[in-house]
């Protein structure tokens, strides 16, 4: 028994002693002697608009070692396999800010007895690309100071701000049974609208969904609502494959006046809803492919915008990211994209312009391979009965929300 107690202390011992060795700070490591480090808490996210001018605060290199002496320290920006180790570890696709964006110090000074100080960033002239987010990395590669391992990055990543345009709808429904050919299936799905209501006090109030062939049973539809008769106004349902799924209060209750971006996935077995980028209910309730034609988006929406609908599953990281964003209209299994925001999209050059008259579809859908392109309808037409393209009386929506 005394065998057994010593092996077990002695184990004990030598896994403290390991741990201790896992948690080692390296800044404490460089206490004896000088290092340079990058203090900063993990990634630095900002909200940036189009054309503005930012100066970044939050990342600063360190000094282990008060001294009576100067020192500097190197930096280098922009940096791309540092990006791509980056993307690599956290599975992200962000892109390089390109140089004439931004502005950083290639050497920081520092006088004596100082040990700390913030790197001068500056953000100028932003112009986000349709293709991903931007994120500038930074790195201590030396100077007159020795750089600790693992405490030498830092990187600013840069999330789009915008200023927009909403539809705000006024009781017309807004949709079209010919969008695409009456033998279209899709093996997967996920349909995204983002929508604001000033009430929930009625039952039965339809969201958006699709139109299907004619005299199609009811597995293959895809109804989404507030309310029903076994549920409160305010409560969230799905109905599709013949059956429903009603979510639960304690899950997600809407409440007036605020925005929520509703998802709603297909993989091929699983129903999956989702509420600003959370689970809030998965089912299965059937398999197979859905077959459709067309698309409704219903008039009872106050306002409304970004409503998209692939035919592939999102994921929920995929979701998530974009709950406040526009996403890229090429990207692949993307069949409809309703920004709502008052602007075409040329999908032949990607030139944006400004044109209230119609709902305009940005995507530009390609089946497998870039060579089977399927030709959508361009446009939604505008419901007549007083729908418009709210502008919030001259200040624009903003998202993500300012708080």
């Amino acid at each position: 028994m005394k065998k057994i107690f010593i092996t077990l202390v002695m184990g004990a011992a030598m896994l403290s002693a390991c741990q201790n060795e896992l948690y080692n700070n390296p800044v404490e490591d460089f206490s004896s002697e000088q290092g340079a480090y990058i203090d900063a808490s993990g990634p630095i996210q900002i909200f940036v608009e189009e054309g503005r001018e930012y100066n970044v605060k939050d990342i600063k290199v360190g000094l282990t070692v008060k001294e009576d002496q100067a020192n500097s320290v190197s930096l280098i920006a922009g940096d791309e396999a540092q990006l791509q180790a980056y993307n690599e570890a956290n599975g992200t696709q962000y892109l390089m800010l390109p140089a004439e964006m931004y502005e950083v110090p290639q050497k920081m000074e520092f006088k004596a007895t100082s040990t700390k100080q913030m790197i001068p960033i500056k953000l100028k002239d932003i112009k986000f690309s349709m293709e991903g987010d931007y994120a500038l990395p930074i790195k201590i590669v030396g100077g007159g100071v020795n750089v600790i391992p693992g405490e030498d990055e830092g990187i600013v990543i840069l999330e789009k701000r915008i200023r927009t345009k909403v539809l705000k709808m006024a009781g017309s429904e807004a949709g079209s049974d010919q969008m695409f050919p009456q033998d279209f299936k899709v093996n997967q799905w996920t349909m995204e609208v983002m929508i604001n209501r000033s009430d929930y006090s009625r039952n039965n109030q339809a969201i958006a969904g699709t139109k299907l062939v004619a005299n199609a049973g009811p597995m293959d539809e895809i109804y989404t609502r507030f309310g029903d008769v076994t549920i409160d106004p305010n409560q969230l349902q799905i109905k599709t494959g013949a059956s429903q799924i009603d979510i639960p209060k304690n899950k997600f209750a809407a409440k007036a006046d605020e925005w929520y971006m509703l998802g709603f996935v297909y993989d091929g077995k699983n129903t999956i809803v989702y509420v600003n980028g959370e689970v809030v209910a998965e089912q299965q309730i059937r398999e197979g492919a859905y077959g459709l034609v067309g698309f409704w988006l219903s008039g009872v929406n106050k306002y409304v915008r970004e409503v998209r609908f692939w035919d592939v599953a999102r994921t929920q990281q995929q979701i998530k990211s974009y709950v406040w964003k526009m996403v890229n209209p090429t990207e692949k299994g993307l069949l409809l994209y309703y920004p709502c925001n008052g602007q075409k999209r040329n999908h032949e050059t990607g030139e944006i312009t400004e044109d209230a008259s119609k709902i305009w579809n940005w995507a530009t859908y390609y089946g497998e391979g870039k060579d089977n392109k399927l030709e959508l309808l361009e446009k939604l037409d505008l419901p007549t009965k007083g729908s418009i393209f709210d502008d919030n009386g001259g200040d624009m929506f903003v998202f993500p929300l300012e708080e």
